[in-house]
């Protein structure tokens, strides 16, 4: 799949600096349309940093949406790559392959960096550039609307929980850590632009979901529960 010229026009301002010079940021990884997930898969950060050369963008757009372009354009990226980023898609293809959905695999902040201290010097030294890639995620859930967001590890949980506080119902404030709260099915809602709910799911991060997803066995089958009604 490559994206079309009206979305890579949206894609483009998710992906460039201010002076447009320059990809900074990694907005989502779908393989497949991102109009048609209903799922959003949410960690904090943009890892690994993609590298992509100057006039690079529409091929990096391109690569978004396709998988396979993503691992040949980025194979050494990718080989080494922290655990969770390899067990996100693992929970992606997963959920492609049981339940016929595909995921948005996002950040609350798309700013690309090499691990999390980069991100917070990026918040000291231009915080211009850090809050943009903020307001980006904003702008993908508005755009995209997804039905379900999975939040995977404590600081996923903790920013989102900061970031839309007065938009949250949490159903039991109590119980806060994710190996609680990934078996409980869905902890909180939200509305979307359009007044429908979103369920909001957190787990531990998908560094522990492996090939396979056995140890998230409880958790695939409240997602399973969602997507099936």
């Amino acid at each position: 799949m490559t994206v079309s010229t009206g979305f890579y026009k949206k894609i483009y301002n998710w992906l460039m600096d201010a002076e447009k010079s320059e990809v900074l940021y990694r907005p989502f990884i779908i393989d497949g349309n991102p109009y048609k997930s209903r799922v959003f898969l949410v960690g904090s950060n943009a890892m690994p940093l993609f590298k992509v050369i100057p006039s690079g963008e529409k091929l990096f757009a391109d690569a978004l949406v396709n998988t396979d372009l993503l691992e040949d354009l980025f194979f050494n990226e990718i080989k080494h790559a922290p655990r969770e980023f390899k067990g996100s898609l693992h929970f992606a293809k997963w959920l492609q392959n049981e339940l016929d959905e595909t995921t948005v695999y996002t950040s609350l902040n798309a700013y690309q960096v090499e691990n999390a201290d980069d991100l917070k010097l990026v918040k000291k030294e231009n915080p211009e550039a850090f809050a943009r890639g903020q307001v980006i995620f904003e702008e993908l859930f508005n755009e995209l609307q997804p039905e379900i967001i999975v939040l995977q590890g404590t600081a996923a949980l903790n920013q989102f929980k900061a970031m839309y506080a007065e938009h949250l119902v949490i159903y039991n404030p109590t119980i806060t850590k994710v190996q609680h709260l990934e078996v409980e099915g869905p902890f909180a809602e939200m509305r979307d632009l359009n007044g429908k709910k979103v369920h909001i799911f957190a787990t531990r991060s998908m560094s522990y979901f492996g090939k396979d997803g056995l140890k998230f066995e409880e958790f695939k089958n409240e997602i399973r529960k969602i997507l099936e009604k």
